[in-house]
């Protein structure tokens, strides 16, 4: 029997960047779920709505990924402004305010051509709001920051 050789706080270790990017893909993805699931919501679904809106979740999740891609980039990209003398905590506020506001302006430009809603500031604020928040929290957890 081979046994499996775990670190206690593996996860806080090592580079932060590959994190970075797989955490902007995923967040991509849901945020995909989440736009397509609230335009179809109270739709009336037939096998015809229902063929276009997978065909349309595919190919939003594809898009929403690479756009969460590119707010990873710009995430790392700005922690570059960051020494590497400052604090962890420095580094999530830098990280969050990057994320914050690189995937607000995104949010707002998608929700306002794709389909267009009702409100796209206010999406552009929550969807900054969470995005933010969670890369600030997948940054400061790690001890190591390279």
């Amino acid at each position: 029997m081979t046994t499996k050789i775990t670190r206690a706080g593996w996860w806080r270790t090592g580079r932060v960047s590959p994190r970075l990017v797989c955490l902007g893909a995923v967040l991509g993805a849901v945020g995909a779920l989440a736009h397509l699931g609230s335009y179809a919501w109270g739709q009336q679904i037939n096998a015809y709505a229902l063929v276009w809106g997978l065909y349309f979740l595919i190919l939003e999740v594809i898009v929403l990924a690479i756009l969460g891609l590119v707010v990873a980039g710009v995430v790392i990209s700005a922690r570059f402004l960051v020494t590497e003398a400052a604090s962890r905590m420095t580094r999530a506020v830098v990280t969050g305010f990057s994320a914050l506001m690189s995937s607000g302006i995104l949010a707002y430009a998608f929700s306002s051509l794709f389909p267009p809603l009702t409100n796209p500031g206010a999406i552009a604020a929550v969807t900054g709001l969470l995005v933010g928040g969670a890369f600030a929290i997948v940054s400061y957890g790690h001890t190591s920051q390279p």
